[in-house]
Parts: structure tokens; C-alpha cells; sequence
């Protein structure tokens, strides 16, 4: 098997061709904007293509499947999601129909941000109306239609993934680091449901993909099916890390606040924060529900690691890295 993944030095995609080098004795092509700063991928035999989404270099033109990983979660810019998740993607599929390429499968990592959160306390399936709330889910839907203008050219396989954590991941350590210090912050105002996944069911729903005859344009939610709060998510994080949790509430202007500090830092700084307004809009919703029933159907998906187990290899991995 011969892929190419972009976004591989990310915390996806570099747990994507681990398992494409240890399960699928694959050769791995990875498109690499900085040879010097190789990251997670640094020591692995696969072959390094240095460029960009708007810079392709020449592929081989036997690659089996394309993995199109890479994408922006937060931006300095709102303009800056558009950029890479549309255009980029819109760039990439152009190229690879100009270098004839003519893979099995074609997947396209996009986000449960894309559909929207649930506005009737019903988890969104595939086939709802898309309702992005935010810049980002916007930019993903985007880049959905992008790719989807070549399913005739390509099979075309789009997967939409909500909070994804695991071993590698950034996003969520400064959560994680708050809950070893003891304390649990809290969104003041009521609940939040939400979604997850943990990264080695991610990478596992890629496998049965692979191994499934689906039609092209296919898109298939993957997540956890069952919802959790961010007080639930912490609780589980301090037991494993044995913490008695102080809950501090945070309503919602301190929010608006905070998130407007770390915009203007991001702006001294020239580096996207973590936190900005437009994933406020996105926290703010009331319920992020999946319905996953299509990935069990045409995938026989099902987590292989309940939330529990996912956090504690998570919080161990971390743990080791000195991270927390």
C-alpha cells in the first residue's frame, strides 16, 4: 500500500502513519511544509515531500489512498480557516487530478463543526441541514464542497470527528493541567453535552473505511456515542489522576473576556490562541450530539476504548512525556 498524507506532522496525522507504517506495512508519502521541524515524524521511514496545499510537488502515480489530514483549528485571522480548510483542500484535489493520479479511496478529515451543534436535543446525522456556528465549522463545510466537486473524479470518503483527544495532543492539556492542579473550571450558566473521540478509534474508523466498498461522496460522522460534559470529562480526568476537584464556575462574560485577552496577545504575538470568540460560539451551545448510526451500519464502527480508558492512557502518555 503506497499513501499520501498531508497534515502529518500534526496530532492526527502523525498517529494515522504510525498506524499506516505498524499495521499496514505501508510507504508513506508525507507532505511536509518545514523539513527541519519534522516533529512527531522525525526518525520514520517515509518518504518526505517538501511542500504546501497550494504547492504540491510531483506524486507518484500509484498512490493507493490519500489521506487529507491537514487544516487549521484556530487562527490569528478568521480569514485564515477560509485559506487553508476551503481553498486549501480546493487546491490540493485540483492538483491531484492534474497529476492524474487515481487513488482507491480519497479521505477527507472534517469536523462535526461542520454540521453544527443539535437545535432540537437530537443528534445530527449526515443528511441535516449544515448550521456552522462558527468561522471554523463554516471553513470545514467549505472544504467538504470543495472536495466533494470531485467525487466523479475521485472515491471520495468525508469523515467528521468532534473533539478529538489522545497521546500527542495539545488542545486539551491546559484543561488537563488544570485538573491536576485540582481544580475543575466550569461554564457557569448550565450543561454542555458534547461528543468525543478518542484518536486510536479515530484511526480506527479510517481502517474499516479502507475495507468497506462505499460510494463516493459518502460522509460519515465518528465519535463516542456517548455524551459527556466538560464537568464529567474533568472527573474522570481527576480520578485518574487521584485529585479532589475544586469546580470553579466561570459565567459567561468572564469567558468573553478571556477570550478577548488572548486574541489581543495572539495579535502581539503573531500565534493563534487556543481560545478566541469564535470558539466561544462554538462552546456555547448548549449540545454538540453525534448520531453516529451510519458508521455502525456501513462501518460496524464501535469505540474500541470507553472514555475512561481513553483519558487515563491519555493522562499516562502525558505523564511520561513530563507534559503534565
Amino acid at each position: 500500500m503506497k499513501a499520501l498524507v498531508t497534515g502529518g506532522t500534526g496530532f492526527i496525522g502523525s498517529h494515522l502513519i504510525n498506524h499506516l507504517l505498524d499495521e499496514k506495512n505501508a510507504e508513506v508519502y508525507a507532505l511536509v511544509r518545514n523539513l527541519e521541524n519534522l516533529k512527531w515524524l522525525k526518525g520514520m521511514d517515509i518518504h518526505f515531500l517538501n511542500g504546501n496545499l497550494f504547492s504540491i510537488p510531483s506524486l507518484p502515480t500509484n498512490i493507493d489512498y490519500v489521506f487529507h489530514i491537514a487544516g487549521i483549528t484556530k487562527a490569528r485571522k478568521l480569514a485564515d480557516y477560509y485559506s487553508v480548510n476551503q481553498h486549501g483542500t480546493a487546491s490540493l484535489f485540483q492538483s491531484l487530478r492534474a497529476q492524474n493520479i487515481e487513488p482507491k479511496k480519497i479521505f477527507f478529515l472534517s469536523s462535526t463543526a461542520a454540521a453544527g451543534p443539535s437545535l432540537d436535543g437530537n443528534p445530527v446525522k449526515e443528511d441535516d441541514k449544515p448550521h456552522p456556528v462558527s468561522a471554523y465549522g463554516k471553513s470545514k463545510l467549505l472544504g467538504e464542497r470543495e472536495a466533494l466537486k470531485f467525487k466523479k473524479d475521485f472515491p471520495l470518503v468525508i469523515i467528521r470527528v468532534g473533539a478529538v483527544y489522545g497521546p500527542r495532543d495539545e488542545d486539551f492539556l491546559p484543561y488537563f493541567k488544570s485538573v491536576k492542579k485540582g481544580i475543575l473550571l466550569s461554564q457557569a450558566s448550565q450543561e454542555r453535552w458534547y461528543h468525543v473521540c478518542y484518536i486510536k478509534d479515530l484511526i480506527n474508523s479510517f481502517d474499516l473505511c479502507i475495507q468497506k466498498d462505499l460510494t463516493s461522496g459518502e460522509i460519515i460522522n465518528i465519535a463516542d456515542p456517548h455524551h459527556v460534559t466538560w464537568d464529567e470529562f474533568g472527573k474522570i480526568a481527576g480520578e485518574a489522576l487521584g485529585k479532589k476537584l475544586l469546580t470553579i464556575r466561570c459565567p459567561s462574560f468572564l469567558l468573553k473576556l478571556a477570550a478577548l485577552v488572548l486574541e489581543g496577545a495572539a495579535a502581539i504575538t503573531n500565534k493563534p490562541s487556543n481560545f478566541n470568540r469564535d470558539k466561544l460560539k462554538a462552546i456555547m451551545q448548549t449540545s454538540w450530539f453525534t448520531d453516529i448510526t451510519k458508521a455502525e451500519r456501513l462501518l460496524s464502527f464501535s469505540p474500541h476504548f470507553s472514555l475512561k480508558e481513553g483519558i487515563q492512557e491519555t493522562l499516562m502518555w502525558y505523564v511520561d512525556q513530563g507534559w503534565l
